[in-house]
């Protein structure tokens, strides 16, 4: 089945299959434990007995990579399921019933993308209070709009099919076919935008925990590692690349995966 499949999904497979097993692993065991600090260990070059070296804790930086990998991929995977599970809700009603609730929710959409998307993240991070709950509730929000605009353009695409009319006249009710006929047929889109949609959601849950905005100290997170290593870029490089490295794979494994699924879906 792999000789079928696009190299952009093989090479996707393989990075984001590293950083789910990391994640697997991290539930059962970790080198050392990613809390405990030892200052006579303090940055520590990378060696056998701490592959990633040690940060300014003397903290094993491989084993926060680890825990800090079950953290970044659930705030990811949280954030698309909110964005998604209302974006198909929202997509299929203005696409489905036109006229008024089109122009309303498409007008709410228009306003929510009128402003960059890491600052309306940012303000309600801001107004909501940080934490691990409140970036996912903030992503999940700013993630909507694009999954509504293209449910909404699939939905347009096959409201008039032949086997949407016959359903009609059968009398299916709208909820039926909104979510029994025509979401099947968008989902082959909608599941490449998924995909893609989790490299984004990384990268901004590593930007806002880089600015103190998302998950807080002790739990480890790639982008507040980013952060703390940041004084000691020159005599400590092992502190920051390792983060760094881990969200690069991530987020090109997502991405190589989303592009693979996106070429399949147009042959």
């Amino acid at each position: 089945m792999l000789r079928r499949l696009d190299n952009d999904f093989k090479a996707g497979f393989v990075l984001a299959g590293f950083v789910l097993l990391l994640v697997i692993l991290s539930q059962f065991y970790s080198p050392y434990d990613p809390y405990a600090m030892n200052t006579l260990q303090r940055l520590k070059a990378p060696a056998t007995d701490h592959l990633f070296g040690t940060d300014n804790f003397g903290r094993d930086v491989f084993s926060r990579v680890m825990t800090g990998a079950q953290f970044t991929i659930l705030v990811a995977l949280s954030t698309v399921t909110i964005g998604t599970l209302a974006g198909i809700v929202l997509g299929l009603a203005a696409g489905y019933f036109g006229g008024f609730a089109d122009e309303v929710i498409m007008r709410l959409i228009d306003a929510m993308t009128a402003f960059p998307g890491i600052l309306l993240a940012l303000v309600m991070v801001t107004v909501l209070n940080q934490g691990s709950y409140t970036i996912v509730i903030a992503l999940g929000i700013l993630f909507i709009p694009s999954y509504t605009r293209i449910v909404r353009s699939g939905t347009l695409q096959f409201k008039s099919s032949e086997f949407i009319v016959s359903a009609v006249a059968l009398g299916a009710k709208p909820t039926r076919i909104m979510f029994v006929h025509l979401l099947p047929n968008i989902y082959p889109q909608l599941l490449s935008a998924i995909t893609i949609g989790l490299s984004n959601a990384i990268l901004a849950e590593s930007s806002l925990s880089y600015l103190g905005l998302g998950i807080q100290p002790p739990t480890p997170s790639w982008g507040r590692m980013l952060f703390e290593a940041q004084p000691y870029l020159f005599n400590a490089p092992w502190y920051a690349l390792a983060p760094g490295l881990m969200i690069m794979i991530t987020v090109l494994g997502f991405n190589f995966i989303g592009e693979g699924l996106r070429k399949r879906t147009l042959k």
